[in-house]
């Protein structure tokens, strides 16, 4: 007993000047220094010193909401107690039994029976509306679980929802909630929602009600991770404060072929950033975001991003839904794959066979985000290459070992094979600032708990953003994508979760490649 009490001491000893604001913000880091090369082709970045001690950046466990630095406690910032693994949660999820066949079943199966039709020498235009429909989002009565879903990324103006505040019988708001759909399956998470409108809900604590449908090979944790703010410098919505805190809101097991609904409890909207909702068995391709909408890059607020790429209408009729579907660009696997159906519609049976084989190479290659598609070719002297389309990233490496010790150096080669302008940011999710294993063990229910969960992170901005927009320009008219290198020299130890967290700030959603 002397020994397990001689080494708790020990760990207290190193830990506890690590953890001496939290659960109030950690220390930040000076601004990273961000230049651009002579020729305009590579943004060098070298990020501030993490604050904390080399190889020391894990913070002890504290059972607290959160504080800003005026010294409010945070309403819904601590997500998970003891007494109460998912503290977050409004009540207990509701599960029930669905259909499981996913968009990828039923596009594996619309491949192989155009195939089988054309061998036959007949032209099956049933399923290759069928097929067009799944990859648009048009609707589909047998699918109701991803009916209107599309596979194609050019819906974001679509994707924006408002906050409704809730009132009690005097009048007095209490609240607010917004409701979103998900849909799980393979490496994909796709939702109906990307961008929220918090605005009348900034002093007081609401709920996100979540309707989950985990299809074929979807079942997962449902993790939300939330990053915010701290308190805005004024009480103007729209206005924020420094970076603050990041969680996992909750750790939840879900099951293929079931719905769940979920209400998750939120801290005022003052200080939302984003949610982040990501999948650790296909991650990092499993993940979907919901950005606060009142955040602005370049004068303009992030669904004006949206609409001046695809409209602020784009399925009003065919013609706009085919110049917004225009923008995804060729090297698209999901965009091969609509160009191969498109064709059939005016192509004889023996060239259907040969557009179907077209379309299942794209299929496969659309069903994995870690490796790079059809075309593409990672650039050898770099760490890693991502390449941006259809809104999406795809990526040559899933991890980054070799960082272990501070400092390191990442060098990135961005390509863009869309129509329109990407952009980068680099976030740390606590390998500056400090992180803790927050999470119970949910093992007794089937989940694995705190083995996976990222738990409590003060976020720190690397690269990108206020430091310098990073922009990747569009494939040229030649379908040469578009091509940018970053590097980064990166000054602190990663957190034992996240190396880091890479996205397109101008289109969120599901543009996003992480590196473990």
């Amino acid at each position: 007993m002397a020994e397990r009490v001689s080494v708790f001491a020990i760990v207290l000893a190193v830990c506890a000047p690590l953890g001496a604001q939290h659960p109030r913000p950690q220390p930040r880091p000076a601004p990273s220094r961000q230049t651009v090369s002579p020729d305009g082709g590579t943004t060098r970045v070298v990020t501030g010193e993490g604050p904390l001690p080399v190889g020391r950046n894990f913070l002890l466990t504290v059972d607290s909401n959160m504080f800003d630095s005026d010294g409010n406690e945070m309403a819904n910032t601590n997500p998970s107690r003891a007494s109460a693994p998912y503290n977050l949660l409004d009540g207990n999820p509701v599960v029930t039994k669905i259909d499981a066949a996913s968009p990828t079943d039923d596009l594996r199966e619309t491949f192989e029976r155009l195939a089988q039709a054309a061998k036959a020498g007949r032209v099956d235009t049933e399923t290759i509306r069928f097929g067009l429909a799944i990859l648009e989002g048009n609707p589909i009565a047998r699918r109701p679980t991803y009916s209107g879903m599309p596979m194609l990324h050019y819906t974001g103006p679509e994707k924006l929802r408002r906050v409704t505040p809730v009132f009690d019988s005097s009048g007095r708001k209490t609240g607010g909630n917004v409701d979103v759909h998900q849909v799980w399956f393979d490496s994909h998470v796709e939702s109906d929602v990307g961008l929220i409108d918090p605005r009348e809900v900034q002093e007081v604590p609401w709920t996100v009600t979540y309707t989950v449908d985990v299809l074929h090979r979807g079942a997962d944790d449902f993790s939300p991770f939330t990053l915010f703010f701290d308190a805005p410098p004024g009480n103007v919505p729209g206005e924020f404060g420094a970076p603050h805190i990041a969680m996992d809101q909750t750790f939840f097991p879900m099951e293929e072929g079931t719905r769940v609904v979920m209400k998750v409890k939120m801290p005022p909207a003052k200080y939302l950033n984003l949610i982040y909702t990501w999948g650790w068995r296909r991650h990092p391709p499993r993940v979907q975001v919901m950005e606060n909408v009142l955040k602005t890059i370049g004068g303009k607020d992030l669904y004006q991003w949206e609409t001046d790429v695809f409209g602020r209408t784009p399925r009003l009729n065919r013609e706009m839904q085919l110049a917004a579907i225009a923008k995804i660009g060729e090297l698209s696997p999901a965009k091969r794959m609509w160009r191969a159906l498109t064709e059939m519609q005016s192509a004889g049976a023996a060239e259907i066979e040969r557009l179907a084989e077209a379309g299942q190479r794209a299929l496969r290659d659309w069903s994995d985000r870690t490796l790079l598609p059809e075309g593409v070719q990672p650039d050898p002297d770099a760490d890693a290459t991502l390449l941006y389309v259809n809104n999406t990233i795809y990526g040559s490496i899933s991890n980054f070992p070799k960082w272990t010790r501070r400092p390191q150096t990442f060098k990135v080669t961005l390509l863009n094979g869309d129509h329109f302008v990407h952009g980068y940011e680099n976030v740390d999710f606590g390998g500056a600032r400090g992180w803790e294993n927050q999470f119970q063990s949910t093992v007794a229910v089937g989940g694995t708990g705190c083995d996976f969960t990222f738990g409590r992170a003060h976020w720190w901005p690397l690269a990108g953003g206020s430091f310098g927009l990073i922009d990747v320009p569009p494939v040229d008219r030649n379908g040469v994508p578009g091509r940018h290198r970053v590097e980064l020299q990166l000054n602190f130890e990663p957190s034992a979760r996240l190396r880091m967290y890479q996205f397109d700030p101008y289109h969120h959603d599901v543009a996003v490649f992480s590196l473990h």
